[in-house]
């Protein structure tokens, strides 16, 4: 079953009057968007833009969480997430909360200290020892800064990976929430967004301490070689789910099927199916509700 808020997003553009999943400038990408459309049943007068960023994360999550509660699921679906939020990536960014100087309780602690010390010494021998004590402390603290400075600074700006929607759940013993499901979504694709999917995935899997999460891209992209990007890769994406795949096929047989300069794009579309690279929506439903 596709997503039911697919068809809300899809509109022509105000712009041009193009399919709001094309690439205006290819011949190709408007017709399999207008074919896509027509599938949809989208009203030929629904206009407006390119549902991206946190709209479209917002939606994808809202359903999500919506489909999980019909079945019973106590998995958290959140949008907008940083990846070391749950626990197989709580390291992640651990040395950005590293202060470079001692903190404001250990230099209050130290003086309550001194004041104290010094509030029970009367004896000017002993309280120049404690002085000399307390200069030995201030230059090791000095110390430890200076050496955390030139750290911090060697390591430099550790980057920190947010994911557009995240499904999790919290697992006895864990301090943070386990990250089940990581979606990348991608309303239609690019060369530069594929890539920065795939790149995403491998990073996940590079930084994880534990079982790596379902990692998967969802989209309304109608190209097949612009899905094969992703899902024809060597396993840094799990899979491609697509908000209505069976639309899709329409769309794909309405501008396919004998013409043989469409043989390409069919087989890889047909490739991407068989191999379960390519998936509806209601795949992505199924499987989270099994967690």
């Amino acid at each position: 079953m596709p997503a039911t808020f697919a068809n809300d997003l899809c509109v022509f553009r105000s712009s041009n009057g193009k399919p709001n999943t094309s690439d205006a400038s290819e011949a190709l990408s408007v017709e399999l968007g207008e074919a896509l459309f027509r599938a949809l049943g989208v009203q030929p007068d629904a206009r407006g833009g390119e549902p991206t960023g946190d709209p479209f994360s917002r939606e994808v999550a809202t359903a999500l969480k919506s489909e999980l509660q019909t079945r019973g699921s106590g998995l958290t679906v959140e949008p907008e997430r940083a990846l070391n939020a749950f626990e197989q990536f709580r390291h992640v960014g651990a040395l950005r909360d590293m202060r470079p100087e001692p903190s404001r309780e250990y230099e209050k602690a130290w003086r309550a200290v001194g004041r104290f010390v010094r509030g029970k010494l009367s004896n000017p021998r002993d309280l120049a020892r404690f002085d000399q004590l307390a200069v030995a402390v201030d230059a090791a603290t000095t110390h430890e800064t200076e050496t955390r400075r030139l750290l911090l600074e060697e390591v430099g700006q550790e980057s920190l990976l947010k994911l557009d929607v995240t499904t999790s759940q919290q697992r006895p013993g864990s301090r943070s929430p386990t990250l089940e499901i990581g979606l990348s979504l991608k309303w239609s694709l690019r060369t530069d967004r594929a890539q920065d999917c795939r790149s995403q995935g491998a990073k996940m899997a590079a930084l994880r301490r534990g079982r790596m999460p379902h990692f998967a891209v969802v989209t309304m992209e109608p190209r097949p070689y612009m899905l094969n990007l992703l899902g024809g890769g060597s396993g840094e994406v799990d899979c491609v789910y697509h908000l209505d795949l069976p639309a899709l096929t329409a769309a794909i047989e309405e501008t396919c099927v004998g013409n043989p300069r469409r043989r390409a794009t069919l087989e890889t579309f047909k490739r991407l199916v068989a191999q379960r690279r390519l998936r509806d929506w209601d795949e992505l439903v199924e499987y989270a509700g099994t967690l």
